[in-house]
């Protein structure tokens, strides 16, 4: 394996949000990991690269809004219970697509509790 380059860092002035520096990174350190991590029982390290993670986001944004269709900055309640990386994926996609995300944690929640929400 060869010595990795240094990654590029984006601007940490307020002036790019989430989705941009995504963007920054896809442009600028597409090949670098943006996730390490092993399975339960193994040390082999699987790496998703920025690449890999900004593709999977830019599939959840499509399949949720075609086109950028409808209104945009719609708030989308979310619950799930997703490893780390799905989960980022579909956070990120949902604002690539142009919505507002409202995590739910059903940590918080009874189950009562989630019957009334709704």
């Amino acid at each position: 394996m060869g010595a990795r380059r240094e990654p590029v860092n984006p601007p940490v002035d307020g002036s790019v949000n989430l989705p941009e520096i995504l963007d920054f990174n896809l442009k600028h350190n597409a090949e670098l990991p943006m996730f390490a991590f092993n399975q339960d029982g193994s040390d082999e390290i699987t790496e998703i690269s920025y690449l890999e993670f900004v593709r999977a986001c830019d599939r959840v944004a499509h399949a949720l809004r075609p086109q950028r269709t409808g209104e945009d900055r719609q708030v989308v309640a979310f619950i799930a219970l997703a490893d780390s990386v799905v989960y980022q994926a579909i956070t990120v996609g949902l604002m690539r697509a142009g919505l507002v995300v409202c995590h739910i944690s059903l940590w918080l929640l009874s189950c009562l509790g989630c019957i009334h929400f709704f």
